[in-house]
């Protein structure tokens, strides 16, 4: 196979390609792969990569590539999209359902044109200190550390972000780095994820995060909404469970052709 049918999304300014493979006939993509196809100037351009497998028991199973040819356990924008991207090809149920991800199980909800996906937010949530700064650690699905900053337009993002995120004794996996200016009623965030190893216009799981950290650490009440450079992403909290809902579009389809396959 040197092609095949594509279509792309996005969500708050993080952009997927998205890719039917329900049928499984989409060969293994190597890293390479990924990297060609996440190209902005010689692939289609985009911040990861989403395959739509089928799964037993579950809607459907979201596989995740993010741009450096990783694969990633989870992604909460991505899963808007491909959320968005299975009810436009009726393969969701209303009002929700489910999906399984390399993280685990999580839920969806579809009302009046919002689609919620549950992010799975685990215990682990520590105090740390990066950068002489104080922090919080909170893996949601993927790691997270959440900073506060006092002036988000004049943060490192890039610099300290792509030195934070690095495989490291604190952080044996790595992590995604949050900036967060506090404020009363919407709080500013910018997120350097790994995997893309570069700032991004918004994060899901990144957004929970730092909800997380907004509700435990400085007593704000839910639903949070958190204003991202791509948009505004809202969590709620309810039965337990963490919902993230947010923008999120087709931009377009077509067909990708290229050796990189």
């Amino acid at each position: 196979m040197n092609e095949f049918r594509f279509y792309k999304y996005t969500a708050a300014g993080n952009d997927f390609i998205i890719a039917d493979n329900r049928d499984g006939e989409l060969p293994l993509f190597s890293a390479k792969t990924i990297q060609g196809l996440c190209h902005r100037q010689f692939g289609i351009g985009a911040d990861g990569v989403l395959l739509l497998n089928s799964a037993k028991d579950h809607d459907y199973r979201m596989v995740y590539f993010n741009a450096d040819g990783s694969r990633g356990e989870m992604c909460g924008n991505g899963a808007r999209a491909l959320c968005a991207f299975a009810e436009r090809n009726g393969i969701t149920q209303k009002p929700g359902g489910t999906f399984i991800a390399d993280d685990g199980v999580h839920g969806y909800k579809i009302s009046a044109g919002k689609f919620w996906i549950e992010i799975l937010a685990l215990a682990t949530r520590r105090d740390v200190v990066v950068d002489g700064q104080p922090a919080t650690f909170i893996d949601t699905g993927v790691p997270h550390v959440v900073l506060p900053v006092g002036d988000i337009a004049t943060a490192p993002v890039n610099e300290l972000g792509y030195r934070l995120s690095r495989v490291s004794e604190q952080f044996p996996q790595g992590a995604n780095i949050n900036f967060i200016e506090l404020d009363d009623h919407l709080s500013k965030v910018r997120t350097f994820e790994r995997g893309v190893d570069a700032e991004t216009l918004a994060c899901g799981t990144g957004a929970t995060a730092c909800a997380i950290y907004l509700t435990e650490s400085k007593g704000r009440s839910w639903p949070i909404d958190l204003n991202f450079p791509g948009g505004i992403l809202t969590i709620d909290y309810s039965e337990h469970r963490y919902w993230l809902s947010g923008p999120v579009e087709l931009v377009f389809e077509g067909r990708f052709h290229g050796n990189r396959l």
